[in-house]
């Protein structure tokens, strides 16, 4: 059955900078139109710039009706012309993934190993594929998933939101198999460093509530995790 654009029924969101100095996460959405995690890379702090001028740029667009590769595309601009004046912010860049709530489906865009998950009854059905060299080397049959989880170049990303002189196309899917009351979780890897699957997939069975399914991911990932963790869920 689809679900009406409408028809989000609750959401919840969470961004903590975890044990590191500052966030370099960042979180943009408008009710039952889009909602969206960044999670900026570069060092020295540049990541939060990365992550904050990216967003910014997509959610006056997108608020603006303009499709999410125009929206990209003017973040990339701007991107250009804030390393043109700090050029020490030369290798800053952010992951993005975004759903934005369409007539009778949800659009899905991603880049980097920031996630999109959609839960029904406990179960995971859709789940994005991350962009890292990790995933690549799992896809190939070189490594495990746990190896994955623990491997020395874990961050280390093939694809994200760099700027005009580096175009990144996202990686896009059509979501149309919606049912009343799927789960949504978007998500940065501080998120899944310290989430296995079975344990969201537990986790979405036995919490009904999305407030109640962002505190108990805080609670974890304030033991567990070492980076920055965001996360937003909302229920269709």
């Amino acid at each position: 059955m689809n679900y009406p654009s409408n028809k989000v029924k609750s959401e919840s969101f969470i961004s903590d900078k975890g044990k590191r100095e500052i966030n370099e996460d960042y979180l943009i959405y408008h009710p039952n139109k889009f909602y969206a995690v960044l999670d900026g890379v570069g060092g020295n702090g540049n990541g939060e710039i990365a992550s904050k001028l990216v967003g910014e740029t997509i959610k006056k667009a997108l608020l603006k009706s303009k499709s999410i590769t125009e929206a990209i595309e003017e973040a990339e601009k701007k991107l250009s012309a804030y390393k043109r004046k700090n050029p020490s912010t030369e290798r800053m860049a952010t992951t993005i993934a975004v759903a934005e709530i369409l007539e009778n489906s949800i659009q899905v865009s991603w880049a980097g190993d920031s996630r999109v998950y959609q839960f029904r009854d406990g179960k995971i059905i859709f789940k994005t594929t991350d962009h890292s060299w990790v995933a690549d080397a799992v896809k190939k049959g070189d490594l495990s998933h746990l190896e994955a989880l623990f491997h020395p170049r874990a961050n280390e990303l093939t694809k994200s939101i760099k700027d005009n002189s580096k175009p990144s196309k996202l990686e896009q899917v059509i979501i149309k198999n919606i049912q009343h009351d799927d789960f949504f979780l978007i998500c940065s890897d501080g998120i899944t460093e310290t989430w296995l699957d079975t344990d969201l997939e537990e986790l979405f069975l036995n919490t009904k509530n999305a407030n109640e399914i962002i505190q108990v991911l805080s609670n974890q990932c304030e033991i567990f995790s070492k980076d920055n963790y965001s996360a937003i869920i909302f229920k269709v």
